[in-house]
């Protein structure tokens, strides 16, 4: 999941459970900037995005694979969530209390402050396709339980537009002007998105943002009806952001139960030796999917909506014959960092200007409208590519797209 959001839920987290309501109808509903309820609300949303800090090691290491073998590694880890949450929250005592002057929480409570916004990160990257390795340094595999897409605005809204409602119904006094103007500017992005996402192949119809609007609507439009939505007040507020965002990701997990009991119907029908299968999520919503299963000889690529009878396109990545120039690439490295990581690689072999041209492309990142297709020389999206002299030596290897 993008950090942004993630922040977004740490802060939702934050407010629902972790600080006091703000008083209704005093003098000033402004709340106070430094309160023990502020820091907790901070602490969450840093906890929420603190594990993405790894994102710095390529640049630090000057490694282009550091990508995929420090991101969502230790700082994503389950069996060091309690280490990060005891340390954010000894740093964070200290910089408020002894630096700021702050009030803070309880030492415990900070801890779990951190502890829940920690986990809520790394529950958040787990259901997407990118892979966590939730056991390191234990074990460095990389689970992914495949139901979002790594970007999903419906998980971004249904975490933002009821903070918004919060600020929207804080009081009476200009309620329905700021209800209707934030309603009016989350329609325009539902909309205005269409022609950008379109441009990357995301099949992004006139209708999709039907659904987001009507339920922007629903959270900002309908609660002016008797001053509803300023009685509920910010911490119900935002527990009805955390039972819709428990609702849509239930929702996206059963999507996705469904999508792979296709997939798989699908290989036993057509008698594929499956050795590795999965259903992929879609942008822009959880109805689309795409099926992946490898085989010995090749891996078919199968894009369907989950509510439809029909693939809606077929694809097959045959694998190349083995070859001197494969066997090389294999055995680097490099290239066997990126097996690790990959979880439908497919090769291909070329020759060009007299060189050997082995690309190894994970077709999990298969973006729509960015690659080549099976058969042409364009590389796909995500490639580790290596190029050998005619004699063998290596002229070169790295990443030549990325995810």
């Amino acid at each position: 999941m993008d950090t942004i959001t993630h922040g977004i839920v740490g802060a939702l987290i934050g407010k629902a459970f972790f600080a006091e309501d703000l008083p209704r109808n005093a003098p000033s509903w402004r709340e106070a900037p430094r309160t023990a309820a502020r820091v907790a609300i901070l602490s969450a949303t840093i906890g929420a995005i603190f594990p993405d800090i790894d994102v710095l090691a390529g640049p630090l290491a000057h490694n282009a694979l550091a990508m995929i073998t420090w991101h969502r590694n230790i700082t994503h880890s389950l069996v060091m969530l309690p280490i990060w949450a005891v340390a954010l929250a000894v740093l964070t005592n200290f910089l408020a209390q002894k630096l700021l002057r702050w009030p803070v929480p309880a030492f415990s409570s900070l801890v779990l402050v951190y502890a829940v916004s920690l986990g809520s990160h790394i529950f958040l990257d787990l259901i997407t396709s990118f892979g966590t390795m939730i056991w390191s340094p234990l074990d460095y595999t990389r689970p992914s339980w495949d139901w979002v897409f790594v970007i999903d605005l419906m998980v971004t809204s249904a975490a933002l537009v009821p903070q918004l409602a919060a600020w929207v119904f804080r009081r009476p006094e200009g309620a329905a002007r700021r209800a209707f103007a934030c309603w009016g500017t989350l329609s325009a992005v539902a909309f205005g998105l269409g022609p950008l996402v379109r441009l990357a192949g995301v099949p992004y119809t006139a209708s999709t943002p039907v659904l987001p609007v009507a339920l922007f609507g629903a959270l900002l439009i309908l609660p002016l009806r008797r001053d509803a939505g300023v009685h509920l007040g910010r911490t119900n507020w935002s527990r009805v952001g955390i039972a819709f965002l428990g609702t849509y990701l239930t929702f996206a997990g059963a999507m996705h139960s469904l999508a792979l009991s296709r997939v798989q119907e699908f290989a036993t029908e057509s008698r594929i030796s499956a050795e590795n299968i999965a259903a992929l999520p879609q942008p822009p919503s959880a109805a689309n999917w795409v099926g992946m299963i490898a085989t010995r000889t090749g891996t078919y690529r199968i894009e369907f909506g989950v509510f439809g009878d029909e693939p809606v396109k077929i694809q097959y990545f045959t694998a190349p014959p083995d070859n001197s120039a494969i066997a090389a690439a294999r055995s680097l490295r490099d290239v066997q960092t990126f097996l690790w990581f990959a979880r439908f690689p497919v090769f291909r072999y070329l020759e060009r200007d007299g060189q050997h041209v082995v690309q190894i492309s994970d077709l999990s990142f298969y973006g729509p409208g960015r690659q080549g297709t099976p058969g042409s020389a364009t590389p796909l999206n995500f490639t580790f590519q290596v190029v050998f002299k005619p004699d063998g030596s290596l002229v070169s290897d790295g990443l030549l797209l990325r995810p």
